[in-house]
């Protein structure tokens, strides 16, 4: 019986040690950046605020229709994208995803539960023959 108490110990440990790892994956996976494909950006986007976080002079080679202008690199962009409701999806996007990307983690940083990334940024929404509009 001796011998059998270390390996019950270990029996437990790991029971105990993979509940908990299963409790942080579900709370990681409210917590992440939705990466979407142009199409399934398009469809979202008419439920949630469309972010354009590109620089102006991107912008006005075209945007998406409805897209909100809030400059990544500038220094009041956290303070801009706080006026956002928090509960409500964010699809955010930039010339090909990396800042976007950047910008979205930032989004859930600030405490917002429904961010979305549009992969491959407008370059590949455009590649997909989707609507871009200029002003």
């Amino acid at each position: 019986m001796r011998n059998f108490a270390p390996f019950f110990l270990f029996l437990i440990l790991v029971f105990t040690s993979c509940q908990s790892e299963k409790g942080s994956q579900q709370d990681s996976v409210a917590g992440e950046v939705v990466n979407l494909n142009p199409q399934e950006f398009q469809k979202l986007g008419a439920t949630g605020n469309v972010l354009d976080v590109r620089t102006p002079g991107e912008i006005a080679q075209g945007k998406i229709e409805g897209a909100i202008e809030i400059d990544y690199y500038q220094p009041d962009f956290r303070k801009k994208v706080e006026g956002l409701p928090k509960d409500e999806p964010v699809l955010l996007y930039c010339a090909v995803g990396a800042r976007s990307r950047e910008a979205a983690d930032l989004l859930l940083e600030m405490g917002f539960t429904k961010v979305y990334h549009l992969q491959g940024g407008i370059q590949a929404w455009y590649q997909q023959g989707l609507p871009i509009i200029r002003e």
